[in-house]
C-alpha cells in the first residue's frame, strides 16, 4: 500500500521555503479560517479599537454561558491570533461573565433541585465545600473538569458567587494565557 501525503501544506511551511513563503502561507492560512477582511473593517471604523475586543468578550461570554465545549481554549487562541497578548484580558472579561452567568443560573434552577435529589448524601460534602470550595474549583478548572460539570456542582453548594468566580478565574487563567500567547506566537510567525 502506498503511503499519502495527507497534510502537503504543513510540509511546506517546515520544508525549505524562505521566511517571506512561510509567512505568505500562514498568513493565507489564517484568512481562510477568520474573517479578516470583516474583521480588519471592524477595526478601522472610528470605535473599532473598542468594539473588535468587545465583539471577542460578548461571544466568549455567550459560549462559556452556554457550556460550548474547549469554547475558553478556541476563543482565547482566536484573541491572541486577532489582538496579541491583549487577548487574554478579553477573554479573561468574557470567561468572567460568561461563568458567573452560568453559575447563578445554575444555582437558581438546579441548586434546589440537586439538594432535594441527593439530601442527606450531601450535607457532610456542603458543609466540607463550604469551607474548602474555592480550592477544589481551582484544582478542577487546572484539571480540565468540564464547565458545566464545576458550574452546576457549585451551584448546589453554600460557596459564594464571588469565591466561586475568583477560583474560576484562577484555574482558568494559565489556559488562558497559553491559548492567547500561541494565538499571538503564530500571528507574529
Amino acid at each position: 500500500m502506498q503511503r499519502r501525503n495527507v497534510f502537503p501544506a504543513l510540509l511546506a511551511v517546515t520544508g525549505t521555503r524562505s521566511r517571506e513563503q512561510r509567512q505568505l502561507f500562514v498568513d493565507a492560512l489564517i484568512s481562510s479560517l477568520l474573517p479578516m477582511t470583516m474583521l480588519d473593517n471592524l477595526a478601522a471604523m472610528p470605535f473599532g479599537p473598542f468594539a473588535l475586543p468587545a465583539l471577542l468578550a460578548a461571544m466568549t461570554a455567550s459560549l462559556v454561558a452556554m457550556s460550548v465545549p474547549g469554547a475558553v481554549n478556541t476563543m482565547s487562541f482566536v484573541s491572541g491570533l486577532i489582538l496579541g497578548v491583549g487577548g487574554i484580558l478579553v477573554v479573561v472579561l468574557g470567561v468572567t461573565v460568561g461563568s458567573h452567568l452560568l453559575f447563578l443560573a445554575s444555582r437558581r434552577w438546579l441548586g434546589e433541585r440537586l439538594r432535594r435529589r441527593f439530601g442527606k448524601r450531601m450535607d457532610g460534602i456542603q458543609e466540607h465545600l463550604g469551607r474548602r470550595g474555592p480550592l477544589y474549583v481551582v484544582g478542577a478548572r487546572i484539571g480540565g473538569i468540564p464547565n458545566v460539570i464545576v458550574t452546576a456542582g457549585c451551584a448546589a453548594t453554600p460557596i459564594s458567587a464571588r469565591a466561586f468566580l475568583a477560583a474560576s478565574l484562577l484555574g482558568m487563567l494559565p489556559a488562558i494565557s497559553l491559548s492567547a500567547l500561541a494565538g499571538s506566537g503564530l500571528a507574529a510567525f
